[in-house]
């Protein structure tokens, strides 16, 4: 048991917060106002991955996204509690601040089959309501028996309907709901924003990796740049769309404005194709001159981000400089 104590969290840049008995490391910095990377705050997708500097800490629940590759005193944010006065290589992400996480009732809009396993949704809200998030974010869509699971938005944050990809998952409840039930104007209910994966630097060369729909934040963040009048497009942005087969290939790169190096991908070899076979982390490699200088962001399999981490970081990318959204699936 830990005792009843609070004890001082310190981060790098000198950010100094109290630990709150029985939360965890991640919830007492929201308490006090701070932001840290994360995302299903779970232990699953190593989002809110950070190293402890100094101090104590105690898991509370399976840091199940750490793997044998991390580095020592890694530690998941979400999973741990302070033991005593601890520093932490963590930072604050003012982007966040003002970002509000709400509940609310939303309608569904269409509905447009895509391919034979994805389908597009658009949820409407009350004209009353409004929902502010940043692009790459994602929301929980509450559905029949109070059924939750997350998705990524794909439309930016001017539009104000909701834009959703939704992969068919077998057995998967919500799924069936998806793909068998649901019908125009039912009521749903939605709570977000949720997680940290956004833009962070708009003056570095991008590269954007996704696999299946992992395109999704993805085609919200490039959508923003498109809309964003004050962006001046001085650097490369590189994307690498990874799929296993051509026909979930559901959206084409068409901006007017920003210029984006376009490498779609298949992993299974198809006489049809004429694209690039193999695994996007791999092809991303063999394809950025200059990963160092770059922002790597990554959506999808959790298989292909750690992957991707590990082969960017040994090539030379800063660890702090890859920005990963690990799908966790549910049934």
């Amino acid at each position: 048991m830990v005792e009843s104590k609070q004890f001082k969290i310190r981060t790098i840049e000198g950010k100094d917060f109290p630990s709150i008995d029985g939360e965890t490391i991640l919830d007492s910095a929201s308490v006090a106002g701070l932001a840290f990377d994360h995302s299903c705050k779970n232990g699953l997708c190593g989002a809110c991955k950070t190293t402890l500097v100094k101090g104590k800490i105690l898991e509370m629940q399976p840091q199940i996204a750490l793997d044998k590759e991390s580095v020592t005193n890694q530690f998941l944010t979400c999973c741990c509690v302070a033991t005593s006065d601890i520093l932490i290589d963590a930072t604050n992400l003012s982007i966040m601040h003002g970002i509000e996480v709400k509940i609310l009732p939303t309608r569904i809009d269409s509905l447009d089959l895509l391919s034979e396993d994805i389908m597009q949704v658009k949820l409407r809200l009350p004209p009353t309501l409004s929902f502010d998030f940043l692009e790459g974010q994602f929301i929980d869509v509450i559905g029949p028996n109070s059924i939750r699971r997350s998705y990524s938005i794909v439309s930016n944050s001017s539009n104000k309907k909701i834009t959703l990809l939704i992969k068919r998952v077998k057995h998967g409840k919500l799924s069936d709901y998806w793909f068998s039930k649901a019908k125009l104007n039912d009521l749903l209910r939605i709570e977000g924003p949720k997680g940290t994966f956004c833009l962070r630097d708009k003056d570095k060369p991008l590269v954007f990796l996704a696999t299946g729909t992992g395109i999704a934040p993805i085609i919200s963040i490039l959508n923003g740049l498109e809309s964003d009048l004050s962006y001046n497009q001085t650097e490369s942005i590189s994307l690498f769309w990874g799929n296993r087969v051509r026909q979930d290939f559901i959206w084409k790169s068409n901006f007017k404005k920003i210029k984006i190096d376009f490498t779609p991908i298949v992993s299974r070899e198809d006489d049809n194709w004429k694209g690039k076979v193999g695994y996007v982390q791999n092809i991303a490699l063999s394809k950025i001159n200059n990963i160092k200088n770059s922002n790597v962001y990554a959506c999808g399999a959790s298989e292909m981000i750690n992957s991707s981490e590990i082969s960017f970081i040994k090539a030379g990318l800063n660890k702090r400089d890859f920005y990963s959204d690990k799908f966790v699936q549910s049934f």
